[in-house]
């Protein structure tokens, strides 16, 4: 899965720099920029965002307390010329610290940092599952998971075997499958990379069965079918 990020940062022109160094890396996809807190945090609370950039030039703005408020999986990277703020930004385990002026030297060392978290976790990953359903847990391995599916309070996991319906949102399900395997290709379908029969400009089909592709992942979609 090629990891997704967004900018926050205040100053437009320190935001186009930034965003034009990032696009210059294959490594990462940009979901958006923000020139303010409030609509960065309301972005976040319901898309699941890989990492954060972020400047510490912010007016009234605490990046310590945004962290805390996120309640966020992502993985920061904090940009700023104070000193103070090195220190204590390590304390908050971020993907790294970085200072203006920037360069693309300096992005190609967060894609490196974060290609061998990455490939680490990839390592580590299960290749199996345990759903509970109907007050049982029952044991799926990824391989056989076809595609799941947004349903209300629940996510319905197509398997080679069965349908599954387990009580969960789709964002956190998405969590726990292998980030090289998966990809959320809609607000609520994330398919198995490896079931993908055929591909067009709408759908994707797994055994007959069209699945919707949102415009904004076709991109990654692709690229990610490229990589394999």
């Amino acid at each position: 899965m090629i990891p997704n990020c967004i900018i926050i940062d205040q100053d437009p022109k320190n935001l186009e720099i930034l965003k034009i160094l990032i696009e210059k890396q294959t490594f990462f996809s940009i979901l958006s920029c923000f020139d303010n807190i409030n609509d960065s945090k309301h972005f976040l609370s319901s898309v699941n965002v890989d990492v954060i950039f972020i400047a510490f030039s912010l007016p009234e703005f605490d990046p310590f307390v945004f962290l805390d408020s996120i309640k966020s999986d992502s993985q920061i990277v904090f940009i700023s010329n104070q000193t103070e703020h090195a220190f204590k930004s390590f304390e908050y385990n971020v993907l790294d610290y970085i200072e203006h002026p920037l360069n693309e030297e300096k992005i190609q060392k967060i894609e490196m940092k974060l290609q061998k978290l990455y490939n680490n976790s990839d390592q580590k990953s299960k290749s199996h599952l345990y759903l509970k359903s109907n007050l049982k847990k029952r044991k799926v391995y990824t391989k056989d998971i076809k595609w799941v599916e947004a349903l209300g309070d629940y996510v319905k996991v197509i398997t080679s075997k069965s349908d599954i319906l387990v009580l969960s949102s789709l964002r956190s399900f998405e969590k726990k499958l292998p980030r090289n395997k998966f990809l959320r290709i809609h607000k609520s379908y994330i398919i198995n990379l490896d079931r993908i029969d055929n591909l067009s400009s709408k759908n994707v089909e797994i055994e007959s069965n069209l699945i919707p592709v949102s415009r904004n992942k076709k991109a990654e979609l692709e690229k990610m079918l490229e990589s394999k």
